[in-house]
């Protein structure tokens, strides 16, 4: 990549030279949906083997994240300070487990506490690490956009989760729809552009593995998707 960092500080198992990444990134005040999508995408990318990369970061980073390891995934995160520092600090149990299979990354050495320029420099690794880059939900400034201008830049692939056009969350997202990125409805999507199968019939709805009164389906048919 341009700009390529002169060393990089790892905790935990880098993947296979060989092994597909995807980075998932979006905004910190990620919505119902944004957080729903994301976990949904991430679980399905990592159950067929994708190594999701993202940032440790609060909202959709976050999600990203989790819903590959609640997958038995890998995933990477790329942080803005020493990886012994862990940031934001309520995400210390989170780093701990992406130990576990996967790997803290930074190229800033250990004891560096984060600082404000940090964060974007280190946007330029997580879309070098990966052959694609998702943008879940954006707002219209947003450090989720530095992102997908690295990816651009490293001749990346850039996908965008399609999102309300009356949420300011998917303003960003939206926009970079409209200058062609490649919309992203579900895993499926991607995996055919990587040539994985996916683990599962995305699909396939959901089974109710319980009992329902018939007070019980009632109500469970007035829950929706959204809030």
């Amino acid at each position: 990549i341009p700009g390529p960092p002169p060393v990089l500080y790892y905790r935990g198992m880098l993947p296979a030279q060989d092994e597909p990444t995807v980075a998932i990134v979006g905004t910190r005040r990620a919505t119902s949906y944004g957080r729903e999508a994301t976990t949904r995408i991430a679980s399905d990318l990592a159950a067929a083997g994708v190594t999701i990369v993202s940032g440790l970061a609060k909202g959709i980073d976050g999600h990203a994240h989790r819903g590959a390891l609640d997958a038995k995934g890998r995933t990477i995160a790329v942080m803005a300070s020493g990886v012994d520092i862990i940031y934001p600090p309520e995400h210390r149990q989170l780093a701990e487990r992406i130990v576990e299979s996967g790997a803290l990354i930074s190229d800033y050495p250990p004891g560096t506490k984060p600082d404000a320029p940090n964060f974007p420099a280190r946007n330029r690794i997580i879309s070098g690490l990966s052959q694609a880059t998702v943008v879940v939900e954006a707002p219209a400034r947003s450090g989720a956009l530095i992102t997908v201008g690295f990816a651009a830049d490293q001749g990346r692939d850039v996908y965008a989760v399609p999102g309300s056009i009356l949420s300011n969350a998917s303003d960003g997202t939206n926009k970079l729809l409209r200058q062609g990125a490649t919309p992203l409805t579900s895993a499926v999507d991607l995996l055919d552009d990587l040539h994985l199968a996916p683990a599962i019939d995305a699909e396939e709805p959901t089974q109710i593995a319980f009992p329902m009164s018939e007070e019980e389906r009632a109500i469970y048919a007035l829950v929706t998707s959204e809030p």
